[in-house]
């Protein structure tokens, strides 16, 4: 089925496309309500946050992806996502010195670290090591994520995020979910480490 064309062409439209982004096809958030998610969830968060920006992507650009894979491939993707970023930040004429490229590889590093703590520490009794390292890791990276979430939100001419910072039920639930899980992880940790 074709889909009906207009006479008249947009050609900042037609421009966004071929870059690929346009000034709010990513999934803007509060950087408050990241943080909280992200954290409590462990970073789970995070799987959510690139389903949504790769789902809105898609939706808004037509681009022939898959949200789901790229969310829980997440880390193979997160260099593409913030060249989009930038790329819609440049088209947008918005400057914002958030340095994608770096921030990108840096995540990326991190998750090699916790990738490589886990098999080389993967005796029970070295649970504990895994626990804390993925803990610093987790903290550290959220200062990363946050950098490109100002960028989306800036992207989208919502600077605050405003427009996504309440939480709702399924927020509460994931966060309450993941904070739970967390715990017992810290728990078992304690009395099976000690």
């Amino acid at each position: 089925i074709m889909k009906p064309t207009s006479l008249i062409r947009d050609p900042v439209s037609d421009v966004n496309r071929l870059l690929g982004l346009g000034p709010s096809e990513l999934y803007v958030v509060s950087v408050t309500k990241f943080v909280v998610l992200y954290l409590l969830t462990g970073g789970g968060y995070i799987v959510y946050w690139s389903y949504r920006n790769w789902a809105t992507y898609k939706e808004r650009v037509g681009a022939d992806i898959f949200p789901l894979v790229r969310a829980v491939l997440w880390p193979f993707f997160i260099l593409e996502l913030f060249d989009k970023i930038q790329n819609g930040l440049d088209l947008a004429g918005r400057p914002c010195r958030w340095h994608p490229e770096p921030r990108a590889l840096l995540i990326m590093l991190m998750v090699m670290i916790s990738t490589l703590f886990a098999m080389f520490f993967d005796d029970p009794q070295d649970a504990g090591v895994v626990f804390i390292a993925n803990a610093v890791l987790i903290t550290v990276s959220v200062f990363l994520f946050v950098g490109a979430q100002r960028a989306i939100n800036l992207l989208a001419n919502d600077r605050l995020g405003g427009s996504n910072c309440n939480f709702n039920v399924g927020n509460v639930f994931w966060a309450l979910a993941g904070a739970v899980s967390v715990a017992l992880l810290a728990l078992y940790v304690l009395v099976y480490t000690g």
